[in-house]
């Protein structure tokens, strides 16, 4: 397959963590400590990593001929940082919308599966498709949780930034073990178990300082 998963092919999604590690690794110490502080911030930040480490590594990953455009360093880091920077734009001027997005695409996915799971184990039958119930389900609690969470916007863009900042952080330790032999290591059991580690532990570290801190005050406002 063209755009099968190898070697090389996870390099073209690791390249910024690795080679561009101070851009994840500053952004990431900010999303954990202080999400709760600037909300509209933390979001912009969110896109920004999510446009370096996420959506340009696909871009060039789907449009192979644009490695050839970014080959020479320079160019490629200035595009991944432009493309990083109107991602965060975007991001910062919808962020309302995101956030119900996000809360509604969780909520609705979480009660699909919890509904398909139980017509299954109580071995329901039902004369039509059971899909219409399960997506009506998941679309309605979707609906709800997407509400919820544009009431309650400063705490979930808290917990995202927690999670992409020590996902953020993770990779970039990971891969500072991982740099001299990147290609034959990545895809070792032990070096996700060390990702997996570290990002329990720094999420953990993250609630635990956003969230029993008494001095927060919380949310960036709206």
């Amino acid at each position: 397959m063209e755009n099968a998963i190898t070697p090389e092919g996870i390099l073209i999604y690791i390249r910024p963590i690795v080679e561009y590690w101070y851009y994840s690794l500053i952004v990431g110490v900010f999303l954990i400590i202080a999400a709760k502080f600037v909300e509209k911030i933390s979001i912009a930040l969110l896109g920004f990593l999510l446009g370096i480490n996420v959506l340009f590594p696909v871009l060039l990953n789907q449009f192979p001929q644009l490695n050839e455009w970014f080959a020479e360093p320079a160019y490629y880091q200035i595009s991944m940082l432009v493309f990083g920077v109107i991602v965060a734009a975007v991001l910062f001027a919808l962020y309302k919308s995101f956030v119900f997005i996000a809360g509604f695409g969780v909520v609705a996915l979480i009660g699909y599966y919890l509904s398909d799971f139980a017509l299954q184990f109580f071995d329901i039958q039902l004369g039509f498709n059971p899909l219409y119930i399960t997506a009506s389900i998941g679309i309605g609690l979707g609906i709800l949780g997407g509400l919820i969470s544009s009431k309650k916007s400063s705490e979930v863009i808290s917990v995202m930034s927690i999670i992409a900042g020590s996902g953020a952080l993770s990779a970039v330790i990971v891969g500072f073990i991982i740099r001299d032999n990147v290609d034959e290591k990545m895809t070792e059991p032990l070096y996700s178990s060390i990702f997996i580690g570290l990002f329990l532990l720094m999420v953990i570290l993250g609630f635990v300082w956003n969230f029993k801190n008494p001095k927060k005050t919380g949310g960036g406002g709206s």
